[in-house]
């Protein structure tokens, strides 16, 4: 039965811009199973191996997107040849979107402590070598922190729903659920990069842990030489890692959406339902006028009739 409320869910970009995807809805809401692993191909034409009984596999399961702002941000910010950074990558979806923008000159440095994540991060990077890019990817099994060393990782027992939960703990904030432990491998961005090298966009997705990865870079931030931090913070504006940011020079806006693009908020925490999300994702950046034209000009371009159109 048509109601307001379905309508409502359909009046979304990934809908509007791409109307095939509603038929795609219609049938996986009465036919799909949750309970396989899944290929998905991507808006950029990536297939992803995805859980959809995961909250990130039922999204890409279902709508082949996930969290727009992000997703636009990275597609819009890497280009061709620029060297990259993951931080959180799971399963690589935000991988394969640095990927498909860096091409076969640039450079993905990708981040996933849990060996499981690992594991199929591997798998669906694997996939997207045989595209020419056997030498783009770099991938990581372990944690960006602020110092190198050895940390622990929590794996939340609801880690099935949504594999992304787990979370490396820190003194001052443990964490409290139920969970197992495991010790992993962390790294920060100052030693990997301590010869000089610049990197156009790091994206960080750390459930908590982003601070820890910001002071992991500050000599690089320092420097200069990254151009765009993306990041999650789930904390009220202004957070200590917004704070952080703006006293090493960079300019932070949320990234919230409309219908037909993305849209910087200067320092304001971007719109975000306390239920459903999407989880507040911001953008820090050096050159701030030139970014937000960068940001807002134009239609979405990594999904839509203007990515299949440049994929072709």
């Amino acid at each position: 039965m048509l109601t307001l409320q379905s309508l409502g869910r359909v009046v979304k970009p990934e809908y509007l811009f791409r109307p095939q995807q509603i038929a795609r809805r219609v049938w996986i809401e009465a036919f799909g199973d949750k309970s396989r692993m899944t290929t998905v191909v991507l808006p950029w034409g990536y297939p992803i191996v995805v859980s959809p009984a995961e909250q990130l596999g039922w999204a890409v399961y279902s709508r082949a997107i996930f969290e727009l702002s992000l997703t636009e941000a990275l597609w819009r910010l890497a280009g061709p040849g620029d060297t990259v950074v993951d931080g959180g990558a799971n399963i690589g979806y935000a991988t394969s979107i640095l990927a498909a923008r860096v091409g076969t000159t640039g450079k993905v440095h990708s981040f996933e402590p849990n060996p499981a994540a690992f594991a199929q991060l591997s798998k669906n990077v694997d996939a997207w070598k045989t595209r020419g890019q056997n030498d783009t990817f770099v991938l990581h099994e372990e944690a960006l922190g602020a110092r190198s060393g050895r940390a622990t990782l929590h794996v939340p027992d609801s880690f099935e729903w949504n594999g992304g939960r787990a979370r490396v703990e820190s003194e001052s904030t443990p964490v409290k659920e139920p969970g197992s432990r495991i010790q992993v491998k962390v790294t920060s961005l100052d030693d990997l990069f301590s010869n000089g090298e610049e990197i156009s966009v790091v994206k960080l997705d750390l459930e908590g842990f982003e601070l820890d990865a910001l002071k992991g870079m500050e000599g690089m931030l320092r420097e200069r030489r990254i151009d765009h931090i993306v990041f999650e913070e789930l904390d009220a504006y202004p957070a200590p890692t917004h704070e952080f940011l703006q006293r090493q020079g960079y300019s932070v806006f949320g990234l919230d959406h409309r219908l037909r693009g993305l849209k910087c908020c200067a320092d304001r925490q971007p719109y975000t339902h306390p239920e459903y999300g999407p989880p507040p994702n911001y953008l820090a950046t050096l050159s701030p006028e030139k970014t937000v034209r960068r940001i807002e000009r134009g239609l979405w371009r990594s999904f839509g009739p203007i990515s299949y159109l440049s994929r072709r």
